[in-house]
């Protein structure tokens, strides 16, 4: 009884992970990630430290003690230093606009985690599609060979044959190691990405690339203007320069010292206020220029990117448009039929010799190869051209 719970308890992981999308599973890995993770917490602690930057000043404590001829006195005093009014709470808008670009900065950085590890998935099923391809093929040769085997104890095939099929064997069993060590390398990889937790049930899922499309050229201009997180921080920081510059504008204007005193002079006592005045003629010079310097740089880097990232878009969805285009060419020869079993067909009913059958296997090998190697590098360009879409899941 206990076996068969633990059998029910597997099945329904399985199906349970089986069920999961493969946009569910990119951003399971990402929560994963410690790198990622470790990025969040440096940046948070960034947003600490700004908010740190509008404190009021420490309160200054000051103690004197004279003596002369005529006696002793001695003072005490306590003060707390201001800025002019409206300083503080300009700067505290400038501080949450600087927050919140450090928040589309980790929005960036996650997307950014969530497109590397889904090129790292499309690696992986390409590698498994590939050895499934090869791994088809190797059953076959076995197959044959067994056949050839035994058509050699009746003098039906020659030992030259036996060898041709143990080369191709040889051959064959080369590039499925290759390919199995491309996997190991791989899941390593994603090991690491997924914070070195169990990926095996993920693994096992990754049998198909995930199901997306070609948008039209103006939808990914729109997507870039509206969802990119780097265009979206650029936003930000530019309303950060813009608020920085009001405090600094601002805290040309004269700052207060407000203080209590408490003297001993001779044994009388006196207390009593202070307040002191002072006047920024120096610590707030070459400040404007150089945040007018920095909303300068800011506008054209925003610019620029824009730019480059537009022409991508553009080059990308043409090359992902050129790759479909081969793919289509290759479907109906490929997917339509089963080339191998037709292969074996014909040579088991002596229409090709042993040898035409291997150069005419390899041929459809390669042709297959070249159409999965299309189809791999097709859904690496949708990787990236789709990346907005990520966000919405």
């Amino acid at each position: 009884m206990k076996r068969i719970k633990i059998l029910f308890a597997v099945i329904i992981i399985t199906i349970n992970a089986q069920a999961k999308s493969f946009d569910e599973i990119l951003h399971e890995i990402a929560a994963n990630n410690p790198i990622l993770a470790s990025s969040v917490a440096q940046n948070e602690a960034e947003v600490n430290t700004l908010k740190s930057e509008n404190n009021l000043p420490d309160p200054a404590i000051d103690f004197e003690h004279k003596w002369g001829k005529e006696g002793r006195k001695w003072g005490v005093g306590v003060s707390q230093s201001i800025e002019w009014p409206g300083v503080y709470s300009t700067r505290n808008e400038a501080i949450k606009s600087a927050s919140q670009a450090i928040e589309f900065l980790n929005k960036a950085n996650y997307l950014d985690k969530l497109v590397e590890v889904k090129l790292l998935l499309i690696d992986i099923i390409n590698v498994r599609k590939q050895l499934a391809l090869v791994n088809q093929l190797d059953a076959q040769m076995d197959s044959l060979t067994l056949k050839y085997q035994h058509g050699l104890k009746h003098g039906e095939v020659t030992k030259l044959d036996i060898n041709k099929l143990k080369i191709e064997k040889i051959a064959i069993s080369r590039e499925i190691k290759s390919l199995n060590n491309q996997l190991e390398m791989l899941k390593a990889s994603l090991i690491n990405e997924n914070g070195g937790n169990n990926i095996s049930l993920i693994i096992s899922s990754l049998n198909n690339y995930p199901n997306e499309i070609i948008l039209p050229e103006e939808k990914y201009e729109e997507l870039l203007r509206e969802f990119d997180p780097q265009i979206a921080q650029y936003r930000s920081m530019a309303k950060t320069y813009e608020l920085n510059a009001k405090v600094i504008k601002m805290s040309k204007h004269p700052g207060f010292s407000l203080g209590y005193k408490l003297e001993n002079e001779l044994g009388n006592y006196f207390n009593g206020f202070s307040i002191g005045i002072s006047v920024p003629v120096f610590s707030q010079k070459h400040k404007s220029d150089a945040i007018s310097a920095s909303q300068k740089a800011l506008t054209l880097q925003n610019k620029a990117f824009e730019i480059e990232r537009l022409a991508q878009l553009k080059a990308q969805r043409s090359n992902a448009i050129a790759l479909y285009q081969e793919m289509e060419e290759y479907r109906p020869t490929l997917e339509c039929h089963d080339n191998l079993t037709l292969l074996k067909k014909a040579l088991d009913g002596g229409q090709i010799s042993l040898i035409t059958y291997i150069q005419e296997v390899n041929f459809f090998l390669e042709a297959q190869q070249n159409y999965l190697n299309v189809e791999y590098r097709y859904f690496q360009i949708l990787a990236t051209l789709n990346k907005y879409a990520l966000l919405d899941k």
